[in-house]
């Protein structure tokens, strides 16, 4: 069966069961799925996007968000211009310049051998970054939109300059039956009103330099349950004109193969942890992550 003809069996012909179920979908991680019904919708009877019968935040969310994640799988599979500067058996790590740029693009690849949901918690804990992102001094969940949506606060406190701030949104989008993987989804909301808008954020109030995160991906395709290919691309301005680009690519890769390497140390036993703790706190999220990951493993 053509995908197009399973979206038609699916969808409701009643306008409030349509919206829920694109409500449900979006709720749910499933970016792609929720997309496809309301494209499909509007094919199927000629509406734009003014008249289409759900909520237009919502509308407007799926779009913005299914737009970035299709940029963000380009960004990772993009192979132009990097120069490898780390390899071995199960880590890559990339670099790239930008020319009249400030610019830094790093990209790393890695078979990573440790628990999924473990890995998970590291990175959807924001309020935890402190304990492990270098020079993180304050790290906080200021919102939690929906399931896998989260908007934080982070503070780094470099040596010798000025700290640095960001007001970060991340989300998930599950695409385990698309490309047998999971993206998360991650930039700054600085200069972005619209959403600070929907979402009550004010960003204005600025202790320090602002950084700019353009665009952060990580990707995650599993081999089985303890063990997964992680790909991850980043491009972001730390407001450092000073700095020549090449130090400055010297200092992010050594920054961020410091991070891998912690990462992989921590994310092998977390019991008895915050991180561990949080998982038993947030059941809703971590159970259907799980749930959805061993689905995905049952089939292949």
């Amino acid at each position: 069966m053509q995908q197009s003809d399973q979206i038609q069996h699916d969808l409701p012909s009643n306008s409030s069961e349509l919206m829920l179920q694109i409500s449900q979908c979006h709720n749910l991680m499933l970016l792609d799925k929720a997309y496809e019904i309301m494209q499909f919708y509007m094919t199927r009877h000629n509406q734009d996007k003014d008249n289409f019968p759900i909520n237009k935040d919502l509308f407007h969310e799926i779009q913005t968000f299914h737009k970035e994640a299709t940029f963000l799988k380009q960004q990772l599979s993009d192979n132009k211009d990097w120069i490898h500067d780390c390899n071995t058996q199960y880590f890559q790590m990339s670099y790239k310049f930008i020319p009249n740029s400030s610019n830094v693009a790093l990209k790393f690849e890695s078979v990573m051998k440790v628990p999924i949901i473990n890995a998970c918690a590291l990175i959807y804990q924001t309020e935890l970054f402190n304990n492990w992102v270098p020079f993180c001094k304050i790290s906080k969940s200021i919102k939690t939109p929906g399931l896998g949506h989260k908007i934080c606060y982070i503070m780094m406190d470099l040596p010798v300059l000025s700290n640095r701030e960001a007001y970060i949104r991340g989300y998930g989008v599950d695409q385990l039956e698309k490309s047998k993987s999971f993206l998360i989804c991650c930039q700054t909301i600085h200069h972005d009103k619209e959403y600070q808008a929907q979402h009550q954020i004010n960003t204005t109030q600025v202790n320090c330099v602002q950084v700019e995160i353009n665009f952060f991906a990580v990707e995650v395709t599993l081999i089985n349950a303890g063990e997964f290919v992680m790909k991850s691309v980043a491009n972001l301005d730390p407001k450092m004109k000073f700095i020549p680009q090449t130090v400055m690519n010297f200092l992010m890769k050594k920054i961020g193969k410091f991070m891998y390497e912690r990462f992989c140390k921590l994310a092998q036993n977390i019991k008895g942890t915050q991180w561990e703790k949080a998982i038993q706190e947030q059941p809703q999220f971590y159970e259907h992550v799980r749930k959805r990951f061993e689905q995905y493993l049952s089939k292949y």
